[in-house]
């Protein structure tokens, strides 16, 4: 990516270059063949500095409203049971101890009984260690919500660990 970047700074800077005899030509005295090739030269440099832009932010140049704003990328979850349990198994590696593959069984056990929702909101809290009031925010609902879910959440875990097989062996 870096020579990409290094590769379009140098285009950028040849087509300056290009662009200079240009800035000297008095408007009055310019031909049409040199005002064509000023306007192409001066939209050849603009879309060169917006995708240099582009490529060192990694995002949309000067979008400053909806989820190009640069902090709505530190606000992202993600929603997905699948990926959340990916970055939930990564999180729990590095503890001090190695969970077993008995005890991995056990908690996809009692967490299957969680809807999605609840199942965010208590890895939220017990896993990545967020307060509830910084999940409301995060998912846009009230603390209460959090709450309630958080609840929900421990009682059917609760109630699976004492009706399962897994937890008798």
């Amino acid at each position: 990516m870096e020579d990409l970047i290094f590769e379009y700074r140098r285009s950028l800077k040849e087509v300056r270059k290009m662009y200079q005899p240009f800035k000297d030509i008095d408007l009055k005295k310019i031909t049409a063949q040199q005002a064509t090739d000023k306007k192409l030269i001066s939209s050849m440099i603009s879309d060169l500095e917006f995708t240099v832009e582009w490529l060192e932010k990694g995002r949309q140049p000067g979008v400053k409203r909806g989820y190009d704003r640069q902090d709505s990328y530190k606000r992202m979850l993600i929603k997905d049971p699948k990926i959340i349990e990916t970055f939930s198994n990564s999180i729990i590696k590095t503890s001090a101890e190695e969970i077993s593959d008995i005890d991995k069984e056990r908690i996809q056990d009692a967490l299957s009984v969680l809807t999605n929702r609840e199942k965010e909101i208590f890895i939220l809290n017990k896993v990545q260690l967020y307060s509830y009031e910084e999940i409301a925010e995060l998912l846009k609902v009230s603390k209460s919500t959090v709450q309630t879910n958080m609840k929900r959440a421990e009682t059917k875990m609760l109630k699976r660990q004492s009706d399962s097989l897994f937890c008798l062996a």
